[in-house]
């Protein structure tokens, strides 16, 4: 069954990402939704002025229908262009978090990497990451911001800015090493921009209030008026080298970041990805827990 049209394997191939409408049903919109704001509220990781949950895919195992959906794994096999395609293990959930332009290449977290090397000239390298955000972000830019074709660009500040305006039900694919990011104002709503900034500024002078706690107070009042700002990354690739130390060096980041070893889908849970023809990168993680446990 296919959910693209032809151009659409060489439209990421160019562009680096693609935009798909109503690829979820607002049911399973909603289960997702509450599955992740229940998990966040007794776990998670403090990071980017929010919550994140790295490994989710063995953290929350509830959510694991979702990696092997008939329509992901359709769209997926449609970009990758083949059956056999690989998933990764990566998944990060995210809670009101904010970032800064970069790439999930991994290049800014560790020497060569999650490829080993700097891959933007490889055309045989395709690790896609699927985005997916639980609330509409159309009427405001707490949603994806992306950098048209710098996938084939090591600098950040390269490629055209553009703002994928999703609504709860869309998702994104993008290559690994396209420039990204996700809501970088406290405020998204651009005529709020130039008001919040005076305000700091007044704030900063009269009371001596750092721009940055303003921020955390600013924020706070946002996220309480607006709700929980939840999303959902995971990633697939072809099955080969370039897809396998992804999955390796990727998991090295995520086992630092819940500081513990375990790194295997539940039995049911594979079976589930193996029902369903995908290859697991995660047998090759028998080493990675190894070196974990040793401390290396």
């Amino acid at each position: 069954m296919g959910y693209l049209n032809k151009n659409s394997t060489n439209e990421i191939i160019d562009t680096g990402f693609i935009l798909m409408s109503n690829l979820l049903s607002d049911i399973e919109i909603k289960t997702l939704r509450k599955l992740v704001k229940q998990h966040f509220q007794s776990h998670g990781v403090v990071a980017n002025s929010g919550l994140t949950q790295p490994n989710a895919a063995v953290e929350v195992p509830e959510i694991n229908w979702l990696f092997y959906h008939p329509k992901i794994l359709a769209v997926m096999r449609q970009l990758l262009g083949q059956e056999k395609i690989m998933f990764t293990s990566h998944c990060d959930l995210h809670c009101r978090t904010l970032s800064a332009w970069h790439k999930d290449d991994g290049m800014t977290v560790m020497e060569g990497g999650y490829f080993g090397f700097p891959a933007y000239d490889r055309e045989d390298c395709k690790v896609y990451k699927v985005a997916l955000y639980l609330q509409d972000h159309d009427h405001n830019k707490a949603g994806l911001t992306v950098r048209n074709g710098s996938h084939k660009l090591s600098a950040l500040n390269q490629g055209e800015e553009v703002y994928l305006p999703t609504k709860a039900g869309d998702i994104v694919v993008f290559d690994v090493r396209l420039t990204h990011r996700g809501q970088r104002s406290v405020v998204p709503v651009e005529f709020l921009e130039k008001p919040n900034h005076l305000i700091k500024k007044g704030l900063n002078k009269v009371f001596k209030i750092s721009h940055k706690k303003s921020d955390q107070y600013f924020k706070k009042i946002y996220d309480t008026l607006y709700g929980d700002r939840l999303s959902i990354f995971f990633t697939y690739g072809l099955p080969n080298e370039y897809t396998k130390n992804f999955a390796i060096n990727n998991m090295k980041r995520q086992l630092q970041q819940n500081k513990n070893s375990q790194v295997f889908l539940s039995a049911e849970n594979k079976q589930r990805f193996l029902d369903n023809n995908v290859i697991l990168a995660e047998e090759y993680f028998e080493e990675l827990v190894n070196r974990y446990k040793d401390g290396k």
